[in-house]
């Protein structure tokens, strides 16, 4: 039995850290549905409240900036915004507005409104962002012990 436990906790590391950042999905964008990379997000703490999904699309591709999509909680309509990985931060913006998630899953949103250029500004929310992947192997993990 520790063999086993043992085996299966090797393979769940090897594929942990294997996983590519999100599992796809369809997704709308103009009238063409895309597979897309997302990312959910909670409030920050034990057990938050589902707050907003965001991801992007890897078949648009243009300029440096790939296309994405935000869907917030309760909205009726996905907001359009552009997707950029710097170093290992996801970001994506729109009009005045950002959104970065770290590689350990922390998501950070900033408002620039009424900021001049370069005005260092404090993120107003912070979130427990996961990529659907990552919940995938959480559920497997915990039928198995």
């Amino acid at each position: 039995m520790k063999l086993i436990k043992y085996i299966l906790s090797i393979t769940a590391i090897v594929i942990l850290t294997s996983c590519s950042s999100t599992a796809p999905q369809q997704v709308k964008f103009d009238s063409e549905s895309y597979d897309w990379k997302k990312w959910d997000c909670y409030e920050y703490g034990y057990g938050g409240k589902y707050l907003l999904t965001i991801g992007y699309i890897p078949e648009l591709f243009e300029n440096g900036f790939y296309e994405g999509k935000l869907f917030l909680k309760d909205a009726t309509a996905p907001i359009h915004i552009i997707y950029e990985l710097k170093g290992v931060q996801h970001n994506w913006q729109w009009d005045e507005f950002r959104i970065v998630i770290d590689s350990d899953g922390t998501g950070r949103y900033w408002d620039f409104t009424n900021t001049d250029v370069g005005e260092e500004v404090m993120s107003k929310e912070h979130y427990e962002c996961t990529s659907s992947d990552l919940e995938k192997f959480n559920q497997f993990m915990e039928s198995i012990w």
